[in-house]
C-alpha cells in the first residue's frame, strides 16, 4: 500500500507540475499575442482607436490645422497605422500624404502603400488583413458648420475626462462663438426640435441641452440620424417635421446642457449605432491650392531612409 501511495503521489506531482508548466506556457503565448496586438497601448479596432488618450492632443492639433487649411478628413486610426511603425513621421505628414489632392478625400490604403515612402513598411505588406479603407468613399453630407470658424476640441470615440468623469465621446465637439450658424448636412426631415433652455448656461444634468434631430435618407437601405446639441436658446430656425435642404441654417451654437463652453456637438447614428460623422462630409469644394499655402507642402523627413527589407 505504501508503494502504491508513493507512486500515486509521484504521479500527482508530475501531473500538477505539467499543468503549471502548461498554464505558464499558454500565459506567455497569450501575453505575447496581446503585445503584438498592442493591447497595452493604442489598439486599432473597428475603424477607431481604443486607448487613444496618449495620442488625442497630437491628433486634435493635426486635424485642426488640416481642416483650417481646407483639407479633407483623415481619422486617427489611419494616422496610427503608419505612426506605430515609424514614430519619426509626424501626424501632419501622414495626414497630408493620405489625402487625395484632386478629390480631397482620404486615399484608399493601397494607394498610400504604393508611395515610395510607405511601400517598405510591414503594414503595407499584407493589406488583405488590414482594417483600413481601400475603396473610394461616398461622402453624402455637407459640413454642419463652417470649419474655418471652429476648433475641434473632441473627436469621435475620444477617451477623455469631462467635469472630472471619464467619458468616451460619441460625436465631434466643434468649438466656436455663440450663435455661429449651424447647418443641415443633407436634404432631409427635422424629426425633433427640443429647446428646454431659455438661458445659454451649462447644466451638468442637462445632457445635450437644446437639440435638433435631422433624418437623412441616403437610399432605401441607409438613413442616418444627425444630432445637433448644446444649441443657443431661441436660435431654432426649423420646426418638427419640416423638410430642409443641405446647407440650410437650422440654429446657432450655444453652451446649453452638459457643456464646457460654446460649441456644436455633432453626432451621427446609423440603425441606433454611433458612427463617425466627419467621415461622411464632402470636402471636395474646399480643395486647397498648395501654391497659396506654402506651409502645406510635404514635410521632408529628417531621418535616414529606411533600408529595403528582403
Amino acid at each position: 500500500m505504501s508503494k502504491k501511495k508513493k507512486k500515486g503521489n509521484l504521479l500527482m506531482k508530475v501531473i500538477f507540475s505539467s499543468s503549471i508548466l502548461t498554464i505558464a506556457f499558454f500565459m506567455v503565448i497569450i501575453i505575447a499575442c496581446l503585445m503584438i496586438l498592442d493591447f497595452f497601448g493604442a489598439n486599432i479596432t473597428d475603424n477607431y482607436v481604443e486607448n487613444n488618450m496618449d495620442y488625442a492632443d497630437m491628433y486634435k492639433e493635426t486635424v485642426n490645422k488640416a481642416l483650417k487649411n481646407g483639407f479633407g478628413y483623415v481619422p486617427l486610426n489611419r494616422i496610427l497605422y503608419f505612426y506605430l511603425e515609424n514614430d519619426k513621421l509626424s501626424f501632419y505628414e501622414i495626414y497630408y500624404d493620405n489625402i487625395d489632392k484632386d478629390s480631397n478625400k482620404m486615399l484608399p490604403i493601397s494607394d498610400v502603400c504604393s508611395l515610395q515612402k510607405y511601400k517598405i513598411y510591414d503594414v503595407c505588406k499584407d493589406l488583405d488583413s488590414s482594417d483600413q479603407i481601400d475603396v473610394d468613399q461616398n461622402k453624402p453630407f455637407n459640413p454642419p458648420i463652417e470649419f474655418n470658424k471652429i476648433t475641434v476640441t473632441s473627436f469621435f470615440m475620444e477617451e477623455r475626462v469631462v467635469f472630472g468623469k471619464n467619458d468616451v465621446h460619441g460625436g465631434w465637439d466643434l468649438a466656436c462663438g455663440n450663435k455661429t450658424p449651424v447647418k443641415a448636412v443633407c436634404d432631409g426631415k427635422i424629426t425633433n426640435v427640443s429647446f428646454p433652455y431659455s438661458e445659454n448656461v451649462t447644466d451638468k444634468n442637462g445632457g445635450g441641452g437644446n437639440q435638433i434631430f435631422l433624418e437623412c435618407q441616403i437610399d432605401e437601405e441607409v438613413t442616418y440620424k444627425v444630432i445637433y446639441a448644446h444649441l443657443y436658446p431661441g436660435s431654432a430656425k426649423v420646426t418638427n417635421g419640416q423638410q430642409v435642404t443641405a446647407g440650410m441654417e437650422i440654429a446657432g451654437v450655444g453652451t446649453t446642457g452638459y457643456s464646457t463652453g460654446p460649441h456644436l456637438h455633432y453626432q451621427v447614428e446609423l440603425n441606433g449605432d454611433k458612427v463617425d460623422g466627419m467621415s461622411l462630409i464632402d470636402f471636395s469644394d474646399k480643395i486647397p491650392n498648395p501654391s497659396t499655402y506654402p506651409s502645406l507642402q510635404p514635410i521632408t523627413p529628417q531621418y535616414p531612409t529606411l533600408p529595403t527589407r528582403p
